[in-house]
């Protein structure tokens, strides 16, 4: 599926790759359909060198199967799938924006913080996809208990059009998979991990509710919460649960109650569903009447920096 290759995939012209990680690749790619105009979208696949990986290429497959059951606007939408070269591919919907990292290094870049409003805008529909997700039903109307974990920075999707996404199910726990890990194998990315994942423990749906929580909390700050030299460390300071106090952010009590119930080191502690989360962020919000435009910011930090301050002076700052 490389530039020089894009033939191989029927109906999409490949036109540049867009990320490379650790077990897929993704591109950015046309489809060409015969009466209509090119519609972007993103194809994701195993790089060449990790074909020969059942372990690697069933993880893509039980994504993908996965994806296609999914149907949220805060959960990018798989479009297609198929074989090429005997090798599993997914087409996913291409959202034009930031993922949240990216935002983030942007406006401390440029000496940004994100506003209440915005950081829990973010986290009420990230809340939302999570929601749906974890009472996800097969086919049969049997649930699948679907664990993203790997709810991080790079995974939530902001586009132009102030919609929030998240995306990347290639962790994600589910009854049906037909690719099982170790048992005590750390999945996700280490400085987003919950205490339990962490410790190697079993993990269920209140495990991404602390990733939230962490978002929210690195959001509110624009500082890491769990971040150090080594994994080895990282892992330590999640397994301890230190919170810092969120005032010194000019953070009032009842937002820092839903940040510390969020990051609770003991899940029974936490909120015990997305929609509990998503439901107080709501409250909330309407309580201090917090309302944001995202594709805006968006759109700001997209633009270069010089424009971007152009623009602010138009009428045009998120």
């Amino acid at each position: 599926m490389e530039p020089e290759s894009q033939s191989s995939v029927p109906h999409y012209r490949v036109l540049h790759k867009l990320a490379a990680g650790g077990m897929a690749e993704i591109f950015l790619a046309e489809r060409i359909e015969d009466g209509h105009p090119p519609v972007h979208v993103a194809l994701k696949r195993v790089p060449s060198h990790l074909r020969g990986d059942a372990t690697i290429v069933g993880m893509l497959s039980d994504e993908i199967r996965l994806g296609l059951l999914c149907s949220h606007p805060n959960l990018v939408t798989t479009l297609d799938a198929g074989h090429n070269d005997d090798q599993p591919y997914a087409v996913l919907e291409y959202v034009d924006g930031l993922d949240l990292a990216r935002l983030r290094v942007t406006m401390l870049e440029r000496g940004e913080r994100f506003t209440r409003a915005q950081a829990v805008h973010i986290c009420m529909e990230i809340s939302k996809g999570l929601a749906y997700l974890h009472v996800l039903a097969d086919a049969s109307g049997a649930p699948l208990g679907v664990v993203h974990r790997d709810v991080t920075p790079p995974n939530v999707l902001l586009g132009v059009d102030g919609e929030v996404r998240l995306c990347d199910f290639g962790f994600a726990k589910y009854k049906s998979q037909r690719t099982l890990t170790e048992p005590g194998l750390v999945k996700g990315k280490f400085s987003y991990l919950s205490p339990e994942a962490a410790l190697g423990q079993p993990v269920d749906h209140r495990a991404d509710l602390f990733g939230v929580g962490i978002m929210l909390w690195e959001m509110l700050t624009m500082s890491r919460l769990f971040h150090a030299r080594t994994d080895y460390e990282t892992l330590k300071l999640i397994q301890k649960t230190e919170i810092p106090t969120l005032e010194s952010s000019g953070i009032d009590a009842v937002l820092e109650e839903i940040v510390t119930k969020c990051l609770a080191r003991d899940p029974v502690r936490r909120y015990q569903s997305a929609e509990a989360l998503h439901n107080a962020l709501a409250a909330y919000a309407d309580w201090q009447e917090l309302s944001c435009d995202l594709g805006r910011l968006v759109i700001q930090m997209k633009l270069p920096h010089r424009a971007t301050e152009a623009s602010a002076g138009a009428g045009h700052a998120g």
